[in-house]
């Protein structure tokens, strides 16, 4: 009885491991492709999904035009939600940068943008990244990389609902012109929030359940003993 509770104890101190259901109904994809108001733009982006999300990585290359302002560069990639995920429901997202802005030569003015990831109608769950760029160069830097985690929300399942990562920046460019790359991988996650009990809280519910099983034993050692005892 003793080992029992012991091995009960021990589970409920070690917290809740969640076998996560299928969060997502389909691949991820760009529902903007890359674009710019500075000058044409080449995409060498991919993505990769990824069990809990997925990554955009690669060089958006943005051939922009002598002394040019504006959006430098922006895209959208979504990935489906499944409207019949049955739970865990206390999520988190999260956005990981890597990589660097290497703009052509020539004079620039401070400008900045945001890498974010988010569960649509879900505003709690935006996990924001700002992005600032200083005479063309990502400053601070995006290497090594730069890792932003939602607050824990409640997600609600519907259809219609996906994970979506958003990076868009701007750019002010006073030389003569050239090619301009953003390059990353970003990484959007959305990830199972994780509670743990408090030691104080542990320790109460296991005494309780070891001084239970005690006094149960202690009874049945003291029963008299009956003919069919013996």
């Amino acid at each position: 009885m003793i080992r029992i509770l012991t091995i009960a104890f021990s589970i409920l101190c070690l917290g809740t491991s969640w076998s996560q259901a299928a969060l997502f109904s389909g691949p991820a994809a760009f529902t903007t492709t890359p674009w710019s108001q500075m000058g044409t733009v080449t995409n060498n982006l991919v993505i990769t999904n990824t069990p809990t999300g997925f990554v955009v990585s690669g060089q958006a290359i943005i051939n922009v035009g002598s002394s040019s302002t504006g959006l430098l560069v922006e895209w959208i990639v979504e990935r489906p939600l499944d409207p019949t995920y049955a739970g865990p429901f206390n999520l988190q997202t999260t956005s990981i940068l890597d990589g660097f802005s290497a703009p052509p030569i020539g004079t620039f003015n401070p400008t900045s943008g945001v890498a974010r990831s988010e569960f649509t109608s879900h505003p709690a769950s935006f996990s924001n990244i700002p992005v600032y760029l200083v005479n063309g160069l990502d400053i601070p830097p995006w290497s090594p990389q730069i890792t932003v985690n939602s607050p824990v929300f409640v997600y609600t399942p519907a259809a219609g609902l996906v994970l979506r990562q958003h990076f868009f920046v701007d750019g002010s460019s006073g030389g003569p012109g050239g090619n301009w790359i953003i390059d990353v991988p970003l990484e959007s996650q959305a990830n199972v929030a994780q509670v743990v009990p408090e030691p104080s809280s542990c320790l109460l519910a296991g005494s309780g359940i070891l001084l239970w099983g005690l006094a149960t034993r202690l009874r049945s050692q003291r029963r008299p003993k009956t003919g069919a005892d013996h």
